[in-house]
């Protein structure tokens, strides 16, 4: 009974004690505690000088919809035509670099990337703007930025 008592005691002492180091991800904001994001496309850039486009002008309108269930909906206006796509995603630190990486479930015409393995990759610099990485094998460079409702 005595090596019950101190065993439980000890237990007791360890769950109980609160240690400050954390983990130097968590110290940095993370995205979707908690809320839906919308992510906004803002600007598309070419692979060619002075290339860039904003707003009305871009060959397409389109939006991230990012639940905190780690469900996504991407939506894509081109042409007086909404498309749609699917999927879920997970959000991925290593070290100084944060990015969302996306599976596709349905509307894979709609990835930007470079494989074909159904995935998409979104970088996270700051805590407001998302770039595609698209632009790595001629695609056009993607910027979104978070919508603040």
């Amino acid at each position: 009974m005595k090596a019950f008592t101190v065993l439980f005691s000890f237990f007791l002492a360890v769950s109980s004690c609160n240690t400050n180091d954390t983990n130097e991800a968590e110290d940095q904001p993370v995205p979707l505690k908690g809320e839906a994001q919308k992510w906004e496309l803002v600007k598309m850039t070419g692979s060619m000088v002075n290339s860039e486009t904003t707003g009305d002008a871009m060959e397409w309108q389109e939006n991230y919809f990012l639940n905190p269930n780690g469900s996504f909906e991407k939506q894509r206006v081109y042409d007086g035509t909404t498309t749609k796509a699917t999927g879920s995603y997970e959000l991925i630190v290593q070290e100084d670099e944060k990015y969302f990486e996306l599976t596709y479930e349905t509307g894979k015409e709609l990835i930007a990337s470079c494989s074909r393995n159904g995935k998409e990759i979104l970088v996270l610099n700051g805590s407001d703007a998302l770039y595609a990485t698209w632009n790595a094998c001629d695609g056009p460079g993607l910027e979104y930025r978070l919508v603040k409702e």
